[in-house]
């Protein structure tokens, strides 16, 4: 999934065109509470969608090292929303999906695969 992911936004004719959470968590006081709910609601809907690949992949391949499986989803929005922001500020759209594949071998570095 996270090679794919990587293709997708590497295909961005123009890059990523960036994050509306990132927008909203920086102007937080622009919104009202409602926006910031769905906000911090669609944050915890990213977690929960990759802790889930995280666990299938757990029952299969322990983690080598102790992690906490939550702390790794999120890792996954952090890679994500830095990439994006890598990729515009140095005028590289190639950072986001080589930040992807290098999250990708610290998924494989949890857990022992090759």
């Amino acid at each position: 999934m996270l090679k794919m992911m990587s293709e997708v936004f590497a295909d961005l004719p123009n890059g990523h065109p960036g994050c509306l959470i990132a927008a909203y968590c920086y102007q937080d006081r622009l919104f009202d509470r409602d926006v910031r709910d769905l906000t911090a609601s669609t944050v915890i809907a990213w977690r929960d969608r990759f802790r889930e690949r995280l666990d299938l992949i757990a029952a299969k391949y322990p983690p080598k090292l102790p992690v906490d499986l939550d702390d790794v989803a999120d890792m996954l929005s952090v890679v994500v929303d830095g990439g994006i922001i890598l990729s515009r500020v140095v005028h590289d759209r190639s950072a986001l999906p080589r930040q992807m594949l290098l999250y990708r071998d610290f998924v494989r570095t949890v857990f022992g695969g090759s």
